[in-house]
């Protein structure tokens, strides 16, 4: 009999330990878990084809609106994958004493040009690929130098007003 007592004894000591620990455990706020850190999306990288035009305005649309964003502002899709800051296209000429330089922008859009700190981690354009140095100079040079011409009309003039 003293063995019978001795058992219900001890469970319900477990009974009363387990009703202790979820009453504890109820009691006890959720541990913090951190914020979710914003996932940075992934580029994917894919094979570039020249499209047919040679104008500024159409190269813009299919090689620079992904990073820079349809006004050239530094906002498009892919900026978020970037390094550092997408540079804002409409402030070239702000950002150097009010003059635009072509000749600096011509060799940036051709890889040969240095920035200070490439968006994407070195010095050419990752979506371009070789459009701009095909095999046809002539043609390379007319796309170019109408890009350039582009990217100069989207400077701004006053506060905020392109030109």
């Amino acid at each position: 009999m003293a063995r019978c007592f001795e058992t219900v004894g001890i469970a319900g000591l477990l009974i009363v330990g387990g009703l202790l620990t979820i009453g504890v455990a109820a009691q006890t706020p959720p541990a913090q878990t951190p914020p979710a850190q914003k996932e940075v999306p992934k580029v994917k990288s894919v094979r570039v084809v020249p499209i047919g035009s040679v104008e500024g305005k159409d190269n813009f649309n299919a090689y620079c609106v992904v990073c820079h964003g349809q006004t050239g502002k530094g906002d498009g899709p892919a900026a978020p994958a970037m390094k550092v800051a997408v540079p804002d296209l409409t402030t070239i000429a702000k950002r150097n004493n009010g003059k635009f330089n072509a000749t600096q922008v011509e060799y940036i859009i051709r890889g040969t040009g240095k920035t200070s700190t490439p968006a994407h981690g070195v010095e050419e354009m990752p979506i371009w690929g070789d459009v701009f140095q095909g095999d046809d100079r002539a043609v390379s040079r007319l796309r170019i130098g109408n890009l350039v011409k582009y990217v100069e009309s989207l400077q701004q003039t006053g506060a905020d007003s392109p030109r």
